[in-house]
């Protein structure tokens, strides 16, 4: 590779996978995007049924030496993939997974207990790869070398997000998210600050919210971010912890992103539906004068270099 970092789709939509002819364009599986650095060192993040295909890669290609796999959450588009993720299940290959606990229930009984009957006849025990499993929650660890840094997010359930930095490139990864939800937009996407008298609570929550959201997405080079509805679907779906495109768009705007990367397609999202969330996207970036480049995740497109 000739570039830093290298970023592949291997899963891009949300909620369930799909297959037909006007899905094909951009992909079916569901998310899981993996980053590759110029050490070696391989990232997955997220483990939905696009795995199945990574994984079937690396056999045909060599395990990678360093392999993490972050998981945002437990939700079965994001684990779904797991069963079949064949290198845990061949002897010698190392892997470590990471991931938040849910509730009282650890990540590594949230592994399990998804491939336990009645859900699943073959168990967690079967893997016969070297396999490191951790709980993790707001942190940043060190994988030979590439910074990952956790954080809460926006969705129902325990869900995290990701920061992966290495020689001072970031790629941001928040596809289940769905911010200031219920705020107006206008305090959102403009400077606010709390007045003299009594404490607002409604801004000083959505000035909290505000700078742990653009402090963990700020001058990022790559922001993968939920872009699962249109914003006339959003209004009848505020809560259900996804975002529009609008939004996302702003908010990689806002927070002086470089590269936004529409994510977590809706199942029902057609490939010229997509391409018209582009334009539309475009045409944003253009009457706020910015210099935001933006794309829709793909699975047959080339990676992207940073």
């Amino acid at each position: 590779m000739k570039s830093e970092l290298e970023i592949r789709f291997w899963g891009v939509r949300g909620s369930m996978p799909v297959c037909s002819p006007d899905v094909v364009g951009y992909g079916g599986s569901t998310s899981c995007v993996e980053i590759i650095a110029d050490n070696g060192t391989h990232i997955v993040l997220d483990a939905g049924t696009g795995i199945q295909a990574l994984g079937m890669h690396y056999l045909r290609n060599a395990m990678p030496a360093h392999c993490a796999v972050f998981i945002t959450h437990a939700h079965w588009d994001h684990i779904q993939g797991l069963p079949f993720f064949t290198p845990a299940f061949v002897p010698g290959h190392q892997l470590s997974f990471f991931g938040c606990n849910q509730g009282a229930l650890s990540f590594r009984d949230v592994l399990r207990e998804q491939m336990r009957s009645p859900y699943f006849p073959v168990e967690l025990e079967s893997w016969q790869a070297d396999i490191e499993i951790k709980s993790i929650a707001e942190t940043t660890i060190d994988i030979n070398g590439l910074t990952v840094t956790s954080r809460y997010v926006e969705h129902p359930g325990m869900t995290l997000g990701f920061r992966v930095g290495y020689k001072g490139k970031s790629v941001v990864y928040l596809p289940d998210n769905e911010p200031f939800a219920r705020f107006d937009p206008a305090k959102v996407f403009t400077e606010i600050s709390l007045g003299p008298g009594e404490p607002d609570m409604e801004r000083i929550c959505l000035l909290d919210q505000k700078k742990n959201f653009f402090n963990f997405i700020r001058s990022a080079d790559v922001l993968i971010h939920d872009a699962q509805y249109t914003p006339m679907e959003y209004a009848t779906k505020v809560g259900w912890g996804h975002c529009s495109f609008s939004t996302a768009v702003r908010a990689a705007i806002y927070g002086q992103v470089k590269h936004l990367v529409l994510f977590h397609h809706d199942p029902l999202r057609t490939d010229a539906q997509i391409r018209d969330m582009l334009q539309s996207c475009a045409a944003m970036v253009r009457a706020s004068g910015a210099g935001l480049t933006v794309s829709a995740a793909s699975q047959t497109a080339p990676a992207l270099q940073l």
